[in-house]
């Protein structure tokens, strides 16, 4: 019989492996070809598509360089992409599609580019390019641009016609973008404060405040009120600044710290693990980033219209204390109460008992004021004197926060001045573990490095500071100190002079570049260096002796006796230095000059072997021997008394000119209230405290704290 063919369902007596063609692939076989590739079609719409790319792609690379700042390249780019979109719109017309021009993409080219010029200080042409977008009525919406045009006449401070063209931008915005229309306004609000119109300004704010209230705005608005001083309405936007509770929510804590947990002290352990997932959430430090500059804004504001807010400061921050508290920002009450307690110790006005009194309140609040009340204490005790307390609070301050710097430096302080150098040095190390570039911290441990002898470590330090503060002139002081004492006389010369350079008037630094150049034997510029001190800050005994000495053993008795004249009036009560200008006067020959120099000295002092002595002597050289017989009773009563000092029968200018002039390390540093009552002088400064020799760093070391903000400044 016949028998079916199977050749329909593609089988064929082949091997196996094998198909028919256009049959299905059979085990082990190859399969089908691929279907072919279309040919792209040739057409307008394929080189539109690419025109788009190209032009896209460029304006991606003009916002990229922007946001770089190379305005160049930014430039650059943006005219390829016009250019771009123009061939783009020839494309479109050519094909007789004209009527489906891309205007969102010619708006944003032309946008660009003048983005592109004015950044890049082309302002001329940026302004040319605003000006075709707002002509271009095609635009929708290009109204808008003139924003960018008052943002032009702002940054000129051209404030007027900046303020016409926000509200020609305000007048394109549709009325349903009330946000949009209030940033604007904004803008203007800004113009008229930095021309002084604080009432149009403040009206201007108001209006915000009444339609889009936020911080920046009602900050704005209490600075305004402010400056124009109405009391009333700087109370009533402060108030409406707090009603903002602005990116409050009720799981964020007022702890006021720098992570601010969502969860309290009690929170499950599957909570405190989605606290851990979203710590790292960016909407979430986006909104703590805006919390915490809402609390500094209210803060700054509360502090700025405080004192003027009331017929007193306290007064006045007690009614912000109260609307704080009543608010709900505790926290931020608490800061204010701080900024409070720290008002009564600045100033001319400055009341510490009052201020102490207050800070020691902050000993029964949180542990974080309580920290910070003590650090201020301890720096206060100590500026004062009062170690005793000062090491009390510090000690406080270290056991409430182990990791504050500022009350690691004071515990140090307290502790070198004791006599606990290692203790002190541990103190300050720590201070640095905790906070590597705080310059109490590093500068106190190398005065204790120098006290200790360590001259190369304490170099270190000094270094170091003066790479974090460039110049800063007590480092400079002391680094150069160091180096004379480590015998590097040419670096410690070298170091002076630029601490000089900085401070041409400093009479110490002066004084000490003179010891440094006598030693190295360069007299010449060392008496350069000792006349400018002395023309600086006269009454220096230091540098007047030295200047004294040097004339002195130049036979110049005349220029020397000026000098220890003066010195005589600055010291009226030390003989020394009528003796010495009574010696010069006899060495140049005015014997009359020098026996009355030696009377007056002798109606001071009536048993002055000394003097008497003298006296005796020129009397006998001037041929009046009875006079100088009734003299020299009176020396040999007093030499039988033993008073006077006995030089062998020379007089005090002889001791001097075998000496060399004064040399070395002395500081040459006046008290600094200057000269004690009983010898001031009518030739000293008035004040010749720190204002004239400001540079004469002693090893102080009450700097502990400074850097915290809440500490004084300046102490």
């Amino acid at each position: 019989p016949m028998t079916a063919s199977n050749k329909a369902a593609g089988y064929s007596g082949g091997r196996p492996g094998t198909a028919v063609a256009g049959g299905p692939a059979v085990a082990g076989g190859k399969g089908p070809a691929p279907p072919l590739r279309k040919k792209p079609e040739d057409g307008p719409d394929v080189a539109i598509k690419e025109h788009e790319a190209k032009c896209h792609e460029l304006l991606e690379a003009s916002s990229r360089a922007q946001v770089n700042k190379d305005w160049i390249r930014a430039v650059e780019t943006a005219r390829e992409a016009c250019k771009r979109e123009r061939q783009l719109a020839r494309v479109r017309e050519n094909a007789g599609m004209g009527d489906s021009q891309n205007l969102e993409l010619a708006f944003a080219t032309q946008l660009c580019l003048g983005n592109a010029l004015e950044g890049n200080d082309q302002i001329a042409d940026a302004m040319d390019t605003y000006t075709q977008i707002v002509k271009n009525k095609a635009f929708v919406g290009g109204g808008r641009v003139r924003v960018n045009m008052g943002n032009v006449y702002f940054n000129q401070k051209d404030y007027q016609k900046a303020i016409k063209m926000y509200r020609m931008a305000i007048d394109q915005v549709p009325a349903n973008q009330r946000w949009l229309r209030m940033k604007i306004t904004r803008n203007v609000a800004m113009a008229f404060i930095r021309m002084g119109q604080y009432v149009d300004a403040a009206n201007t704010l108001g209006e915000i405040m009444d339609n889009e209230p936020d911080v920046h705005t009602g900050f704005q608005l209490v600075v305004c009120h402010y400056a124009v001083g109405d009391k009333d309405k700087m109370k009533r936007a402060f108030i409406a600044l707090l009603k903002l509770r602005a990116y409050e929510s009720d799981e964020l804590d007022e702890d006021g710290g720098e992570d601010g947990g969502l969860h309290g002290a009690g929170a499950t352990r599957r909570g405190a693990t989605a606290d851990d997932v979203l710590g790292d959430d960016g909407l979430r430090q986006m909104m703590r980033e805006k919390q915490l500059e809402a609390r500094r804004k209210i803060l700054q504001a509360a502090k700025l219209i405080g004192p003027k807010i009331a017929a007193n400061e306290e007064l006045g921050y007690e009614f912000l204390l109260e609307e704080m508290h009543a608010h709900g920002y505790e926290f931020l009450a608490n800061e204010l109460e701080m900024e409070q307690a720290l008002a009564h110790l600045r100033g001319r006005g400055a009341n510490f008992e009052e201020g102490k009194r207050a800070l020691k309140e902050f000993e029964k609040k949180e542990h974080a004021l309580k920290a910070r009340a003590a650090t201020n204490l301890s720096f206060l005790y100590f500026a004062e004197g009062d170690f005793e307390n000062a090491e009390k609070y510090a000690d406080m301050s270290v056991e409430s926060n182990r990791y504050d710097a500022s009350a690691l430096v004071n515990k140090g302080n307290c502790m070198l001045q004791r006599g606990d150098m290692e203790g002190a040095r541990d103190c300050y190390l720590e201070a640095v573990g905790v906070e590597a570039d705080c310059v109490d911290a590093i500068y106190n441990l190398g005065l204790v490095n120098k006290r200790l002898e360590q001259y190369q470590d304490a170099l270190v330090n000094f270094r170091k500071v003066i790479s974090i503060i460039p110049n800063d002139p007590e480092a400079t002081w002391q680094l150069a100190d160091v180096c004379e004492l480590m015998g590097n006389r040419s670096m410690a010369i070298k170091q002076f002079d630029l601490l000089h350079a900085r401070l041409p008037t400093d009479p110490g630094v002066l004084a000490r570049l003179g010891a440094l150049h006598a030693a190295a034997g360069d007299e010449a510029k060392a008496l350069q260096c000792y006349n400018e001190s002395h023309r600086v800050y006269p009454p220096n005994i230091p540098v007047i002796e030295w200047l004294g000495t040097y004339h002195a053993q130049q036979r110049a008795y005349e220029k020397a006796h000026e000098f220890f004249a003066f010195a005589s009036e600055v010291k009226p009560r030390d003989t020394k230095w009528p003796l010495l200008a009574a010696s010069c006067q006899r060495r140049a020959g005015k014997l009359a000059d020098a026996l009355e120099t030696y009377k007056s000295v002798h109606a001071r002092n009536p048993d002055h072997a000394e003097c008497l002595r003298h006296i005796v002597n020129i009397l006998t050289d001037l041929g009046r021997t009875s006079e100088a017989a009734e003299y020299d009773e009176k020396l040999s009563a007093a030499e039988s008394r033993g008073a006077g000092s006995f030089s062998g029968g020379g007089d005090a200018l002889s001791a001097v000119e075998t000496q060399k002039p004064l040399i070395g390390r002395a500081k040459l540093e006046m008290p600094e209230g200057g000269l004690p009552p009983d010898e001031e002088s009518p030739h000293a400064p008035e004040t010749p405290g720190k204002a004239l020799n400001q540079s004469v760093m002693s090893d102080e070391f009450g700097m502990g704290g400074v850097l915290d903000d809440e500490l004084l400044p300046g102490m």
